[in-house]
């Protein structure tokens, strides 16, 4: 049997309305909006994403980038510089 993944994909399911930025953060506003992009990017709520994220920490199915190898950093390092670009260019 196949485990489903804790973490939807972007694009998954329809973002929900309402209001949620009633919950604390300690993230500064910049990282705020950001959170608030991806939840939506991945059909979430921003409270939804980071309960989400700190359950992948608590179970160590995060890998924090210094425990990665140095090939694996730099590929990831790689691809997300390489994302960053295309986000810049489709902005333009």
């Amino acid at each position: 049997m196949a485990e489903t993944p804790i973490l939807p994909d972007r694009g998954s399911s329809e973002s929900k309305d309402g209001s949620e930025r009633l919950y604390r953060t300690a993230l500064a506003q910049r990282d705020y909006i950001n959170l608030e992009l991806e939840a939506m990017d991945r059909g979430m709520r921003p409270y939804g994403l980071t309960k989400t994220i700190m359950t992948l920490y608590l179970r160590k199915q995060l890998i924090p980038m210094k425990e990665l190898s140095e090939e694996l950093r730099g590929l990831v390092i790689a691809y997300l510089k390489d994302k960053q670009e295309k986000a810049k260019q489709a902005a333009r």
